[in-house]
């Protein structure tokens, strides 16, 4: 999928007026930025606690491979996406976040924020305007264009990258030491970790479930192998049975019908919305050939899992119950 196509869902949402698949999946979709220095980033951001040379500021290296000098301390915070607004809330930030985005919605006390607009194209002078000691922004949802004007205007800007489950659990930890809150971080951290992994037992030996996430019905947009959602997926017992390298491709529904999933996936907070777009759905030539959907083997997840913030493992756990629920039985092992 070309980047005119991304950039263009939220519009085609909007002239349509189509209810949303998922605002949070929707808003994945709408730009991916490529980042020559992914590759090395990873390994760059586990050290990228350096000492600076300045006192007042700590030179780290983000998650997309950039040095960054953040002022030190970090009392003022511009959260330019609704995962990393969610994450700073969990790790007990929330208080010093003087700015978010529009779809920052989540906890309640987000919306009660000052908005600078949306992360693709945030208003950078009410940005300026808030005095951030640091802007937070993910590779995801934010232009780099975003962030070289930021920079312009000698404003700390940090990215983050994660591409599974566990770099979500990395990057919250990393978050956590860097803004102070690295007891929070830690501990979050290692309780996110024991629930995966009782869910990785009781899960063990389960064969995976074949199922198409939908993103966007018109064209059929779904999720590539390489990204935090595929990852979730995995986690939960089940797997796409669209196998691309782009992280949200383009498919045409003869394929999908073709491929015959075992399940459609949607993402909404928003129950009313989705169902009347499922009921549009069985009356469209291709989607109704679905077994999928003649069986009414439709499943409707919490916006959660279009975050890859902490939150993510709640909406693991609600896929793996409602796919697996013989392995959450009473006496079925692990905790219920």
């Amino acid at each position: 999928m070309n980047d005119r196509l991304q950039t263009s869902v939220r519009n085609l949402r909007a002239a349509s007026r189509a209810p949303s698949v998922s605002a949070g999946l929707a808003l994945l979709v709408s730009i991916a930025v490529a980042s020559p220095t992914r590759a090395a980033a990873s390994s760059a951001a586990s050290d990228a606690f350096a000492p600076s040379s300045r006192v007042e500021a700590a030179r780290v290296t983000d998650e997309v491979g950039r040095v960054v000098e953040i002022p030190q301390p970090v009392n003022r915070i511009v959260s330019l996406a609704p995962s990393i607004t969610e994450t700073l809330f969990a790790l007990g930030l929330g208080e010093r976040i003087v700015g978010d985005t529009d779809f920052c919605d989540f906890p309640p006390a987000a919306r009660a924020k000052p908005h600078v607009g949306g992360p693709l194209s945030p208003n950078l002078e009410k940005i300026a305007a808030l005095h951030p000691d640091l802007v937070l922004a993910t590779r995801d949802i934010n232009r780099p264009e975003t962030v070289h004007s930021l920079e312009q205007l000698g404003i700390s800007v940090y990215a983050t990258d994660p591409r599974t489950v566990d770099q979500v659990f990395a990057s919250t930890d990393r978050l956590g030491r860097l803004l102070g809150a690295g007891e929070t971080g830690a501990g979050a951290v290692t309780g996110l970790r024991s629930r995966l992994k009782d869910l990785a037992t009781r899960l063990s030996g389960v064969a995976p479930t074949r199922v198409f996430v939908v993103i966007w019905q018109d064209p059929p947009i779904s999720v590539g192998r390489d990204t935090f959602l595929a990852d979730a997926l995995t986690k939960a017992g089940a797997r796409s049975v669209i196998d691309a390298k782009q992280d949200w491709p383009n498919v045409g529904l003869e394929q999908v019908v073709s491929l015959n999933p075992e399940y459609l996936i949607f993402s909404s907070d928003e129950p009313e919305q989705v169902r009347r777009q499922i009921s549009e759905l069985r009356g469209r030539v291709g989607w109704r050939d679905m077994q999928a959907v003649r069986h009414d083997k439709i499943i409707v997840l919490s916006e959660a899992i279009s975050h890859p913030s902490p939150r993510l493992l709640d909406a693991i756990e609600q896929l793996a119950r409602t796919l697996h629920p013989d392995r959450f039985a009473a006496g079925a092992g692990g905790p219920a």
